[in-house]
């Protein structure tokens, strides 16, 4: 906890399974903001991400970056994040879902 907290990290314990006990506070300068409001798609939503500050942990960060968002099956969910200013490589898999909607889904997601 000391090392988490020295960190500028937020400690929280829980009894929840895998979930992580030390995480960057909503307020802190490492990650990505949302930026705009988030648009509806077909299959679910789009939402674009700016980079907080120029603070980097790994290097080489991408901004913007797009997070797409797409409720294929009541049990399966797919995400990709992209950079929205340069086409790279996708391994051109086609994994079609019949489409469903949040409301349907048996999961969350915010």
């Amino acid at each position: 906890q000391e090392a988490c907290e020295a960190r500028g990290c937020t400690w929280c314990s829980t009894d929840v399974p895998n979930a992580p006990w030390c995480f960057f506070p909503e307020d802190s300068p490492y990650g990505y903001a949302r930026s705009g409001d988030t648009e509806k798609t077909d299959k679910g939503w789009r939402v674009t991400l700016k980079k907080r500050q120029s603070l980097s942990l790994f290097g080489n960060d991408i901004s913007p970056v797009v997070l797409e968002v797409e409720f294929q099956t009541k049990d399966r969910l797919r995400f990709r994040l992209y950079d929205p200013n340069k086409q790279r490589f996708e391994v051109p898999l086609k994994i079609n879902g019949p489409g469903v909607t949040a409301e349907e889904a048996n999961y969350e997601v915010e």
